[in-house]
């Protein structure tokens, strides 16, 4: 245990003391006294949605902002939510009003099977499995509210079988055969239906199984990677919860929608448009987001998206996601606010 845990400290950057607490439900949350990011105003709204990343094995990060998130009453079952892959998994979860402990410890629970028992073709059985298990029964309804919406991915592949069609003269991804199509699931008949969404959201192509999953008469493929952390439709002050800190990538790209060229990578893009501009209004979580600077590099962070890491590794991602959410609360001017409506609600 300790051996695993210095090695997780090893693969962290330093960073800023703390000089400062803020109170967070019963917990006290160390939070470092950043200044707000350049273009940041006043404090804003709370957001009236969130949007979760994609972010593979590292999701215990967003159980870690889940639970902030909780305990200031910034977000509930009746919050419109929306994620990719296993955001949408963490998505799920707070739109059918289970806690933050039962979603880690469903999540856990995955990442530990695979990491026993290996990951190549065999995620998306043991998610399945633990879905079925985990959701209460009427997840289906509680999740068709207008509160949940899941991320998935078609793929098209381009070809003169296209032509007088709309896709005649499309560019697909990265200039290939391959176009990639989005959409958002916001409405489920079943229980079934629901966790067919999930599964399509998360279909990694060989982790999963097969290149592609059925999900209602068409083939489907990961939710992140055509948007990859989507917020919800008609939401006009989401906030994006991101595990990755993608801020520098998305500052260097090239302008415009990359439509033209089948960059899905460009700044306009649907996989991430609007990345900046989010942090500069107060509507980003992550890593190097509020001020903050990432307590691991991204070529780290992709590794333990890859494959499951260490339980010590995985808990100092959920702390990550913490003090993210925790920074996010103080610089927003977020905690005030609801500290007081908290303490008038429980005296009226």
């Amino acid at each position: 245990g300790d051996a695993r845990a210095t090695r997780a400290r090893a693969h962290r950057r330093r960073r800023p003391r703390a000089s400062s607490a803020t109170e967070i439900g019963a917990d006290v949350i160390a939070v470092a006294a950043s200044p707000a990011p350049s273009g940041r105003g006043a404090s804003p709204s709370p957001p009236d949605g969130y949007g979760f990343s994609a972010a593979g094995m590292i999701f215990p990060y967003h159980v870690g902002a889940w639970r902030v998130l909780s305990e200031t009453n910034l977000i509930g079952p009746t919050t419109p939510v929306a994620g990719a892959s296993a955001g949408a998994l963490v998505a799920a979860f707070i739109a059918c009003g289970m806690t933050p402990d039962d979603g880690e410890r469903a999540l856990m629970r995955v990442l530990r099977d695979c990491r026993a028992n290996g990951v190549l073709g065999r995620v998306g059985a043991v998610l399945e499995a633990t879905l079925r298990e985990e959701l209460p029964r009427d997840a289906h309804e509680r999740c068709s509210r207008g509160n949940l919406h899941v991320s998935i991915t078609t793929p098209k592949l381009l070809g003169p079988w296209n032509a007088g069609t709309p896709d005649e003269n499309r560019v697909g991804f990265n200039g290939g055969p391959v176009a990639l199509d989005g959409e958002l699931v916001s409405a489920f008949d079943t229980f079934d239906d629901l966790v067919g969404a999930l599964l399509s959201s998360c279909h990694i192509p060989l982790y999963c199984g097969w290149p592609t999953r059925a999900y209602r008469g068409k083939r489907r493929v990961d939710g992140g990677w055509t948007n990859l952390a989507p917020t919800p439709p008609g939401s006009l002050n989401a906030t994006r919860v991101a595990s990755f800190p993608l801020l520098d990538a998305w500052n260097a790209t090239v302008e415009g929608d990359g439509a033209a060229t089948g960059n899905f990578f460009a700044k306009e893009a649907s996989f991430w448009a609007g990345w900046g501009d989010d942090e500069s209004r107060g509507s980003l979580i992550a890593p190097d987001a509020a001020g903050g600077v990432s307590d691991v590099d991204y070529v780290t962070l992709g590794k333990w998206a890859l494959l499951p890491a260490s339980d010590d590794i995985l808990d100092e991602l959920v702390e990550m996601g913490r003090r993210d959410a925790a920074r996010w609360v103080e610089v927003n001017g977020f905690c005030e606010d609801r500290a007081a409506a908290a303490a008038v609600a429980t005296t009226t």
